[in-house]
């Protein structure tokens, strides 16, 4: 999911410095060049069709998905390799017929096969992002709808008067639009899992990193070598053993109680340190959950319920934070502040 987030964005970035570049030092010697629009756009629908297949998660269950998937892929490729070996100089009538047709057939296609993977997924149960997704509509209306002004009103932005440049101003706007609600729904707030600007100069290292099959056997392999690892790393000065026992146990647990129901679940377990912090990265296979709505166990209603205990206690000690779908859970130690919870026993 991280992956084709990056891709997708990355891909963003190539095309956006290369109109940036074509048009301020190459005279649109790039864009108006029909052959290499079309490859791009080839390229972009791959990435695309790859990010539908991932978002939220990748559905093992469902394989018609990725045969779907796989045809775009075989036909795209097929298009890129007869469009190489016509050579628009020795058959320029062939040539025309493959970008006009053949390659606006594909377009259409992996538009079609992309709206599949999506409507798939969404009739599928994930209530971490359900009101995520109802404002990533709303984006989506917002956008085509200020899309739609442009191209009524040309000369608000003249130069998205040609065809491959509607294209990618559409979509930048809509992936801005998205990621906008994105910062705001998940990223501005304790329980979700971002970044600050000072984690660029803490230099985290990391120092830990196992992936194990989900079950009861490789769990406590994987506590062992964590407790290896506190020795190792003398974390008894900073952190009590009793509260790492907490840590470990609670985080590694849940994993596996909501992300182990598969034989070919994985769980991932990455530790990073710092001068300062000590983070611990756990991912699991599930869907998930929303973490805004787990009750607190002290709640009068909750008191005789002993789950959501441990985790309650952790966010008292530590900072506790999930990514958008809830299958991934980090525990942040800050060092500096051990005295404030180290027992005395």
């Amino acid at each position: 999911m991280k992956t084709s987030f990056s891709v997708l964005a990355g891909f963003f970035c190539i095309g956006d410095f290369t109109i940036l570049i074509d048009t301020l030092f190459l005279k649109n010697q790039i864009l108006n060049h029909p052959h290499i629009i079309s490859t791009y756009l080839v390229f972009f629908s791959f990435v695309l069709i790859f990010f539908g297949l991932h978002f939220p998660t990748f559905f093992r269950n469902f394989p018609k998905l990725l045969i779907v998937s796989s045809f775009v892929f075989g036909m795209g490729i097929m298009l890129l390799l007869v469009d190489l070996g016509l050579l628009n100089d020795i058959y320029p009538e062939a040539s025309l017929i493959l970008l006009k047709y053949y390659y606006n057939t594909y377009y259409i296609l992996t538009f079609f096969v992309f709206s599949y993977l999506i409507t798939s997924k969404l009739r599928f149960n994930f209530p971490a992002i359900q009101k995520f997704m109802e404002y990533i509509y709303y984006a989506a209306i917002f956008t085509c709808f200020s899309f739609l002004i442009i191209c009524i009103f040309p000369n608000l932005i003249p130069a998205t008067t040609s065809y491959f440049l509607h294209f990618f101003f559409f979509m930048n706007l809509l992936f801005i639009t998205c990621f906008v609600v994105f910062l705001f729904h998940y990223s501005f707030t304790k329980d979700y899992l971002t970044h600050p600007f000072s984690f660029l100069f803490e230099r985290s290292k990391q120092i830990f990193e196992e992936k194990i099959p989900a079950n009861r056997a490789n769990s406590r392999i994987i506590k062992e070598k964590l407790w290896t690892l506190y020795d190792k790393q003398n974390w008894r000065h900073t952190m009590d053993s009793f509260w790492f026992q907490i840590l470990v146990d609670e985080t590694l647990d849940n994993a596996l109680e909501h992300g182990g129901k598969r034989e070919d679940d994985i769980i991932t377990v990455h530790v990073f340190e710092s001068a300062k912090y000590i983070d611990v990265f756990v991912i699991d296979s599930g869907k998930g959950f929303n973490p805004r709505l787990v009750p607190s166990p002290i709640d009068s209603d909750r008191k005789l319920v002993t789950g959501g205990r441990g985790i309650h206690i952790l966010k008292k000690l530590f900072l506790v934070r999930w990514n958008f779908l809830g299958n991934e859970v980090n525990i942040r130690v800050d060092k500096t502040k051990s005295s404030d919870w180290k027992t005395h026993v």
